[in-house]
């Protein structure tokens, strides 16, 4: 049997940590949550959770990258990150988190505001 490859299992998008997985979410949720369990990525790596408005109807640019946040692997068996709601409200149209080791995208996860 092969070595499975590093990367993510169980990512989930949620209105609330720990939440039930959610595609599409209401442009006043005051949160938006991303969570995923790490397998076999080595305790040396850095993981970046970067937040990708793809296409928010000229609000912003075209896989515009709203925000990225880097975490150290260490001993971590899961991780998670979160993206508050602007001001205005979210822009209604399609995002995604990409998931990357090392700087490599392992996965992604997509999302859309209503």
């Amino acid at each position: 049997m092969p070595a499975q490859a590093a990367g993510f299992d169980n990512i989930v998008v949620s209105a609330t940590k720990g939440g039930e997985p959610q595609s599409e979410f209401p442009a006043d949720t005051p949160v938006v949550y991303l969570s995923a369990d790490l397998v076999d990525i080595p305790a040396t790596s850095t993981i970046t959770f970067s937040w990708i408005s793809i296409d928010s109807h000229g609000v912003a640019p075209a896989n515009y990258t709203i925000d990225k946040v880097d975490l150290h692997v260490g001993e971590n068996t899961e991780a998670d990150s979160q993206l508050s709601k602007p001001t205005a409200g979210w822009p209604v149209g399609t995002y995604r988190v990409d998931l990357s080791i090392d700087g490599t995208v392992a996965d992604s996860a997509p999302f859309s505001i209503r």
